[in-house]
């Protein structure tokens, strides 16, 4: 599984556009987590709202790639580009709840304003995300880790990864042109021991 998270965007939609597009189309994360709620998440879901009337948007895709103008056939594709962000993105919830997920055996903790955490939820989380940072942060204490991307208008998103080439689980934060700027494997929920022969 993939996960993107995406800073506050605050006004800019355009903005907020290139960041989903390149997280779900460019990375092909599973689900795009927004950590805030402004005034570019409303108007880029108003954007991206599917007015299918009733027929389905599958079937107007059909339609109109049999017999539609290029202006048609363009419309109903930004329709179909739009289905695709709504049904990946995701939004953190507002204070005093949060979101949790699973990757692999790691628990990564999801909240908007990282002042509505508690002892408890650092203790049980392998990771934890939040969206009110002034910049990209990242600070490990012992096995347990704390991220957020910061806003938007700072150029970094976040990608924590179960599907990384070195094996394991591993937050990337990258620019906004889909550069690595560091990665840092997450620490599992217990200790790994070998035994030598």
């Amino acid at each position: 599984m993939r996960l993107g998270f995406i800073g506050p965007a605050n006004s800019d939609v355009a903005a907020l556009e290139r960041a989903a597009k390149l997280l779900i189309c460019d990375v092909e994360v599973d689900s795009v987590i927004y950590l805030g709620e402004d005034e570019a998440l409303r108007a880029f879901m108003a954007k991206h709202q599917s007015d299918t009337g009733d027929a389905p948007l599958e079937q107007q895709v059909a339609d109109v790639a049999a017999r539609g103008t290029a202006g048609e056939i363009e419309e109903v594709l930004r329709k179909l580009r739009g289905a695709r962000y709504l049904g990946k993105l995701r939004i953190a919830p507002p204070a005093p709840r949060r979101a949790m997920e699973m990757l692999d055996d790691r628990i990564a903790l999801i909240v908007r304003n990282k002042s509505t955490i508690g002892e408890e939820d650092v203790i049980n989380s392998n990771i934890v995300v939040y969206g009110d940072g002034a910049e990209l942060m990242f600070k490990r204490f012992g096995p347990r880790c704390f991220f957020s991307p910061g806003p938007l208008e700072t150029g970094h998103l976040g990608v924590l990864d179960d599907q990384c080439e070195a094996g394991g689980v591993v937050l990337k934060a990258m620019t906004s042109n889909g550069e690595v700027c560091w990665s840092e494997p997450i620490q599992g929920r217990g200790a790994k021991v070998m035994v030598a022969p």
